[in-house]
């Protein structure tokens, strides 16, 4: 017994230092804020040792979130930065997870709508959504489903906004499950087969699993079981495929269901037992709850009254197992004792000799003990000095992992701070860039396909109109991304001079001085500077019926009684070049119904398809001309959804810009 404990005793050192050094990380950045004199730094530690902890030790959490959120608030009032404001925001919205999870949840309104604030300040619509679709969740569990539908909205508007597809789609099966519990089932089922078009198209099997499970749901409310079990066959033949075990336990609860509207009793008993099973391996103690009361109504009915009062008190189970151990333990010993009383009073001849026998055995279990008590004194000390090494070896480790930890938080803080310039950089090229409204005025039949390959891009267009004329431009910068951006916004002004300090209207003239005002630009530097720009630049004269046309490089292509016209511009570019000559103008005539499409080379350079090769010219003529023939409002998205099927996987290699118009 004593060698028992002892063992146990060095067991449980042994698992309590490893227990320790999975908690070290958390420890670790604890530590690095007792010196740490870098706010930037610290503010960061804090709102991540909140979010670390947050699982775990809701004390700490709510700690280093208050930290995190009185130190963001001071630093704001001295400076307000965008990275404080982030972290401030960052703050309020942890503590807000607190106060919903603690019921509070008027108090976790109040923090997420601070959060909302200063997000809305950053114009951080990422975090916004999120915002947004937890004060949702909170509305919903009040059960206020109105309010949380409009929470809900507000999500998913700043979801299109940035075009986060998988979101979006998620978003329409959270409000497709508001409508259901408002037993608006039309509604429900419209926002269900919603989200599982978008998931199809992004090829999402996990959001399209759960559009069906909840299809299910409401052929089962509606006692439509059949349908209900159809829709829970088609997400499990879905979810069967993955690792997610607690949706496929889901599917045999709902299941059971099903059988049970049915009146398969033993059926639904079958489907309620494979879920219990999983259920207590994956100790989901919800479900688990669940679906033993599920399965206790169940056995009830077919009155096995023993089964269903075992499910309604597992915990009896449990006190059983415990009892059977004592009572085995103490037969056992009683066993042994009778043996030796009867041996005993047996033989009384033989008694004397018992006793030495007894004697010896007392002196050579004494001997044993001490045996086992320096053996386990060694073993002991052996495991001691082991365990020192292993804490020795972690300790140093989690040193270690503090300081890249440390470096890792710098780095972020100095990517923050870039990302903010590169987003801010962003809303000063959109401001630039005509808005849509603007040029539907003037050019109702028309759409604009822009898809950068970055935050900013070096492709953009551009709109003017004096009197009777209307100019409208795509142009495609040196490089992409920041530095094509910045080319950009040299062109893009140098555009803007042409027309309204030099008063051209002519577009041959347009570039002509465009390319002298952007080799200017480039002059002022003691570098060679070769970057320009290539254009389409088009001049309508809608009383007319004339088109004036003039390109540096890009070509424009026109559409006239389903046959496509290829209008090539100059083969050179805006900007520095050798053996520059005047651009030409190119005059058409045009009939209504004609179409003209201006692009950058974006599209037709993106590798994809099935041997990954560039899309090309050709192919982009032939679609073009195919959904010439459709309605204006549907070509946009016709040559977003060839896009994406044609680069599937690949990254997007350039920026994108296609403008067309129906005149």
């Amino acid at each position: 017994m004593k060698l028992k404990s002892i063992l146990f005793s060095f067991f449980f050192l042994v698992f309590a230092l490893l227990v320790k050094a999975e908690n070290n990380y958390l420890d670790s950045l604890i530590s690095l804020t007792v010196n740490e004199k870098n706010d930037s730094i610290l503010v960061d530690l804090y709102n991540k040792i909140g979010s670390e902890s947050n699982k775990n030790d809701e004390q700490i959490s709510e700690e280093y979130w208050r930290k995190a959120l009185g130190l963001a608030t001071k630093k704001v009032k001295e400076n307000r930065t965008t990275y404080f404001l982030g972290q401030l925001a960052n703050a309020n919205n942890g503590l807000g997870i607190i106060s919903k999870r603690r019921g509070n949840l008027t108090e976790a309104i109040t923090y997420y709508q601070k959060s909302i604030k200063i997000n809305e300040e950053l114009h951080d619509i990422d975090k916004l959504s999120t915002n947004y679709f937890n004060i949702g969740v909170i509305f919903r569990n009040l059960n206020e489903l109105d309010k949380a539908l409009v929470y809900y909205r507000k999500s998913l508007a700043y979801r299109k906004e940035i075009n986060d597809t998988s979101e979006i789609a998620s978003t329409y099966l959270a409000i497709g499950v508001l409508y259901r519990r408002m037993n608006d089932y039309d509604k429900a089922l419209e926002y269900y087969h919603k989200s599982l078009d978008l998931s199809a198209f992004i090829k999402n099997e996990e959001i399209a699993a759960q559009c069906y499970s909840n299809m299910g749901v409401i052929y089962l409310e509606t006692k439509e079981f059949e349908k209900a079990s159809d829709f829970f066959n088609k997400a499990f033949k879905i979810n069967s495929r993955g690792k997610n075990q607690s949706h496929i336990a889901k599917h045999h609860a709902n299941m059971a269901s099903v059988y049970n509207g049915l009146g398969k009793n033993s059926k639904a008993i079958q489907e309620g037992e494979i879920a219990y099973q999983m259920y207590t391996k994956m100790s989901r103690i919800v479900d688990l709850s669940s679906i033993s009361k599920k399965l206790s109504d169940l056995y009830a009915k077919t009155n096995n009254h023993k089964r269903a009062f075992e499910l309604f008190k597992e915990h009896i189970v449990l006190r059983d197992t415990i009892y059977n151990e004592e009572t085995t333990r103490e037969i056992t010993e009683k066993e042994m004792q009778f043996e030796f009383d009867k041996q005993t009073m047996a033989d009384s001849l033989v008694r004397a000799e018992n006793e030495k026998i007894k004697d010896l055995k007392y002196n050579q279990k004494i001997n044993q003990q001490k045996t086992f008590m320096y053996g386990g004194g060694f073993l002991f000390l052996v495991v001691i000095i082991f365990s020192f090494i292993i804490y020795q070896r972690l300790k140093i480790s989690n040193k270690q992992k503090s300081i890249i930890e440390k470096q890792k938080i710098l780095v972020e803080i100095k990517n923050k701070e870039v990302l903010d310039s590169i987003n801010y950089a962003k809303r000063i090229q959109t401001a630039i860039l005509p808005s849509h409204q603007v040029i539907k005025e003037s050019l109702p039949n028309s759409f604009i396909f822009y898809q950068p390959k970055d935050i900013v891009a070096g492709d953009f267009y551009w709109f003017y109109k004096k009197e009777n004329k209307i100019l409208i431009a795509v142009a495609d910068c040196t490089g992409h991304g920041v530095p094509g951006a910045m080319v950009s916004v040299v062109c893009h002004n140098a555009l803007n001079r042409a027309v309204n300090d030099f008063n051209l209207i002519e577009p041959a003239k347009i570039l002509d001085k465009t390319s002298e005002l952007v080799t200017n630009t480039f002059k002022k530097t003691d570098e060679d500077v070769k970057d320009g720009m290539d254009i389409s630049l088009c001049c309508f004269d809608l009383e007319n019926k004339k088109l004036t046309y003039a390109g540096a490089t890009n070509s424009l292509f026109f559409i006239s009684n389903n046959n496509l016209r290829v209008i090539k511009g100059d083969r050179q570019p805006i900007g520095q070049h050798e053996n520059i000559k005047p651009f030409t103008s190119h005059q058409l005539d045009f009939n209504s119904g004609d179409k003209i499409y201006l692009f950058s080379d974006g599209y037709v350079d993106q590798f994809g398809g099935e041997k990954g090769k560039k899309f090309m010219y050709k192919r982009f003529r032939d679609l073009l001309l195919g959904i010439s023939l459709k309605e204006f409002s549907q070509q946009k998205n016709m040559l977003e959804r060839e896009f994406i099927a044609w680069r599937k996987d690949l990254e997007q290699v350039d920026d994108i810009c296609v403008i067309g118009i129906e005149v």
